[in-house]
């Protein structure tokens, strides 16, 4: 459950500067380490910042006609560095300069989607409309992994430099959660993680970045996002 720790609620908007590279310095590494560290002896909680890039939902509370999408975050290395950091400061596991080096010669070149969402379905609903869409949307079942909406997330596509990219769903989830639904009554779903790791080894500091993918019931997305605001 560690993965999923941070829902759309936690997710602070804060400033950022500089842009997004393909690799971190060994400077950037320490900055990128404390930073996270920092962050999670906050009442704030952990700031995404311009990482953020879209949000539909507002903490565990949904608008009318709210998409299953709660929030999208463009994870260039560094923010990645960033938020195992934090993580770890908050398990009492503090990453050492070895490991988060480590780390940071693992995420050069990459860029990872995450999408945070929750099942368009009450719990109790979940695995009769499984079923349904099984019956015309043929998917790969995973045995480990409860069945759910995450089973119908597909291949997403990002396209940077004139250049498209295209990367599989790995999910975090289902997890549970009580949510406020817009008539004021509270309604048990599922919710879970979406990640997309885009190999891009020749990562541009400036430019667009636009996202496309589908939810589980189909809906198009197509998100833009400036790398110039990104580091």
């Amino acid at each position: 459950m560690r993965r999923i720790a941070l829902s759309v609620a936690a997710l602070t908007l804060g400033g950022l500067a500089s842009a997004t590279l393909p690799s971190l310095t060994p400077a950037q590494i320490q900055e990128a380490k404390r930073e996270g560290e920092a962050m999670s002896t906050r009442e704030g909680g952990y700031i995404v910042g311009k990482y953020l890039v879209k949000t539909y939902n507002d903490d565990l509370i949904l608008k009318p006609n709210s998409p299953e999408v709660d929030g999208v975050v463009l994870s260039t290395p560094y923010e990645r560095l960033r938020y195992e950091a934090y993580l770890a400061h908050l398990e009492n596991k503090l990453l050492t300069d070895a490991q988060a080096s480590t780390l940071a010669k693992s995420y050069a070149g990459k860029l990872v989607v995450r999408l945070y969402s929750h099942s368009p379905y009450a719990v109790d609903d979940e695995l009769e409309q499984w079923q349904q869409a099984y019956l015309t949307d043929k998917i790969a079942l995973t045995p480990q992994r409860e069945k759910s909406y995450l089973d119908f997330y597909k291949a997403a596509t990002l396209t940077v430099a004139g250049k498209t990219y295209t990367a599989q769903p790995v999910v975090d989830g289902p997890y549970r959660d009580n949510f406020v639904l817009p008539s004021g009554e509270s309604d048990f779903r599922n919710l879970g993680v979406v990640f997309y790791t885009f190999n891009i080894p020749s990562l541009p500091s400036t430019g667009t970045a636009t996202l496309a993918f589908t939810d589980s019931r189909g809906k198009a997305y197509r998100i833009q996002s400036n790398l110039n605001d990104l580091r």
